[in-house]
């Protein structure tokens, strides 16, 4: 096992993960992982009957 150093973890932009059904471990960036949530956070609610969001302009 490496040891990783303080700059070396700093440096990783990989904050996620997914399993694939043929076992295969993808990382994800946090944008991916993002957009991978939101996606499932909206299925969601769609599913649930919600309408779909519309955008707001503050």
């Amino acid at each position: 096992m490496t040891k990783k150093t303080r700059t070396s973890l700093e440096s990783e932009s990989r904050v996620g993960f997914r399993i694939h059904s043929n076992g295969e471990v993808e990382m994800l960036t946090e944008a991916e992982t993002l957009a991978l949530i939101l996606r499932a956070f909206r299925e969601g609610m769609r599913r649930a009957g919600w309408s779909r969001l519309a955008p707001t302009f503050h």
